[in-house]
């Protein structure tokens, strides 16, 4: 048993014998996706510690200049994909979060790159609370099944950035990044840097976690999921062969994509997906479109036709791979 279902095991128990989890306020305080329940358990129990990590770790990688050095062997590799070494930089803070890592991408040379590293980054990047889900289901999936949803997310990443660049017009602008010295890292700076990034990171994730899980406690109690979950049963039952409550993750990750993993960690904890579902569904939550926060910024970046035609894409690419794993693949 986790720290997490120890957690809500204890919450639960104080809160029952005064509040039924059957009723709203129950369902809102203790529900699944409860204020007292999902949020704290998911955030602190799980995303919290390896979004810390990540931050420290990109942050080693910058104070040591590694990051310089990266950009510039990944520059070659990087033209297959119309992008040159210098986009390691939104890349790598898109696995942190995709809204940054958009407004990031103005250190690119040329239009063109930036668009080519937008639609990659809101399509096939991770942010940080996927990035926290695949880690933790890396040991449930088993190995044959990780290693295929790597190689998966990884080939589309490189097939999309191919195609763009095959497709879209324009040139590739020189890297620029300057190669300073190594050095060895300043680890209480880093440290500091990290806490105050992380304390950040929950400011803006907590108020979302509590006012997105309000909005999903309203629609389960009031069966706005089931009639959602029946519209969407061709979809999820019929073409990826996953539960109906899918549709619940893919609504939730609409508003926010920690939503979406929070919710689809606690129904796989609960035992409500196979090995095969949960790599089909990962692999449709990772393709799966960008968040609120992403479309707003490419909205601001004036670029209205390419956020509209990227959610677009994002969804027909993220069920047509996720259907197609599921029917011809293991």
């Amino acid at each position: 048993m986790s720290i997490g279902t120890y957690y809500i095991a204890i919450i639960k128990g104080i809160i029952t014998p005064f509040l039924s989890e059957d009723s709203f306020w129950g369902s809102l305080l203790i529900g699944p996706y409860g204020m007292l329940t999902m949020t704290p358990a998911y955030l602190f129990g799980l995303l919290l510690p390896l979004v810390a990590g990540f931050f420290l770790f990109r942050h080693l990688l910058e104070d040591s200049n590694l990051l310089p050095r990266i950009a510039k062997l990944l520059d070659r590799p990087f033209h297959l994909i119309g992008l040159n070494g210098n986009a390691i930089i939104p890349i790598l803070l898109g696995f942190g979060c995709v809204t940054v890592a958009l407004v990031s991408t103005s250190i690119l040379g040329t239009k063109r790159e930036r668009l080519i590293a937008s639609v990659l980054l809101c399509i096939s990047v991770p942010c940080s609370a996927q990035v926290a889900i695949i880690f933790s289901f890396a040991f449930m999936l088993g190995l044959k099944y990780f290693i295929f949803y790597l190689l998966i997310i990884t080939l589309i990443f490189i097939l999309l950035g191919a195609l763009m660049n095959l497709l879209l017009p324009g040139s590739l602008s020189p890297s620029v990044l300057p190669t300073p010295p190594l050095r060895f890292p300043d680890i209480k700076k880093n440290i500091k840097t990290t806490v105050s990034e992380t304390v950040e990171f929950l400011k803006e994730a907590v108020p979302t976690f509590l006012i997105g899980g309000t909005v999903i406690c309203i629609l389960d109690f009031y069966n706005g999921f089931m009639i959602l979950r029946q519209w969407f049963a061709p979809l999820t039952v019929g073409f990826l062969n996953v539960p109906e409550n899918a549709a619940n993750l893919f609504v939730m990750s609409i508003i926010k994509r920690d939503l979406g993993a929070a919710g689809f960690y606690s129904m796989v904890q609960n035992g409500s997906f196979t090995q095969k579902e949960i790599l089909v569904t990962l692999i449709v939550l990772t393709l799966f479109v960008p968040c609120f926060a992403s479309q707003m910024i490419l909205f601001k970046q004036g670029r209205p036709l390419a956020a509209v035609l990227i959610w677009a894409g994002s969804f027909l690419i993220a069920f047509s791979v996720g259907g197609l794993v599921s029917w011809f693949i293991f």
